[in-house]
């Protein structure tokens, strides 16, 4: 069975670079940089939830095994990865991470480490139950 979460991982990467091309052609002969950096932070907000559906389909996978992603979740995190960096360089806000980038470091750190306590407690399970 083809996990539905997969699949819209892989969908909204796409959105997301299909937002920051649009983004990218506003800098074009009609050129309004308002719009353009709407449509970026908007491609980033995408991409942030393309990534997170991609990591929820990766966990549904290994609760249920009867459940595939194949490869629509890998596929919709990379895809958003890549409109996510493609919009943090052309904000400028690219600049911002790698100056401040100890602090960038820590906070993924302690994400990172909030997320493996919450993965591995098993709280979806619980509250089902």
């Amino acid at each position: 069975m083809l996990n539905a979460t997969a699949l819209r991982s892989t969908k909204v990467g796409l959105l997301a670079l299909g937002i920051v091309s649009f983004a990218l052609a506003t800098f074009g002969p009609w050129f309004n940089l308002l719009l353009g950096y709407a449509l970026m932070v908007a491609s980033m907000a995408v991409a942030v939830a393309g990534i997170w559906w991609a990591d929820r389909s990766a966990h549904e996978t290994r609760r249920t095994h009867t459940m595939t992603n194949g490869i629509y979740a890998k596929s919709g995190a990379i895809l958003s990865v890549v409109a996510l960096i493609l919009s943090t360089y052309y904000t400028g806000f690219l600049v911002l991470i790698l100056v401040f980038w100890p602090l960038w470091f820590i906070a993924l750190l302690l994400t990172w480490a909030f997320h493996r306590a919450w993965i591995d407690s098993n709280v979806a399970s619980e509250v089902r139950a």
